[in-house]
């Protein structure tokens, strides 16, 4: 298992060298990798439940996300802890062997007995968050 990581975060840091820079640093989603890493072999089909670790991982994502207060959302490069989580996930899904799979996905909520506070799919498009965040700057101005 350990060498499983290894390669995925050495693919991370080969393919997604682009994606990274747009987060800054690739410190930014060690928080994410470390907790979302459990759950890479269930949502590509690997296994056929999630671990203990991925439902552990999850929820603590999920409350990284859903109980910030608005204002402390952003963090000291003003990305939102949503629009961090889901650029993190983006990256693992694009970087990995295997693609997501839709019923896992589906799956992962119930099966660790969750309400997700952040998105996940088979196809991770995050531009969304990014595009919101310019709307409202805009608002602002």
């Amino acid at each position: 298992m350990k060498i499983h990581r290894a390669i995925i975060l050495v693919t991370l840091l080969a393919l997604t060298k682009t994606a990274v820079s747009q987060l800054q640093s690739i410190e930014q989603c060690r928080e994410v990798f470390d907790s979302f890493m459990p759950c890479m072999g269930f949502v590509e089909g690997i296994f056929r439940q999630p671990s203990p670790q991925c439902c552990r991982g999850v929820s603590h994502l999920n409350n990284v996300v859903k109980f910030k207060t608005p204002r402390s959302r952003k963090n000291e490069q003003g990305t939102g802890e949503l629009e961090r989580v889901c650029e993190c996930i983006e990256i693992m899904g694009k970087a990995d062997h295997l693609p997501f799979l839709a019923s896992a996905i589906n799956n992962l909520p119930p099966l660790c007995s969750l309400s997700l506070s952040f998105p996940i799919s088979v196809g991770m498009d995050c531009s969304q968050f990014r595009n919101m965040k310019e709307l409202d700057a805009e608002k602002v101005n």
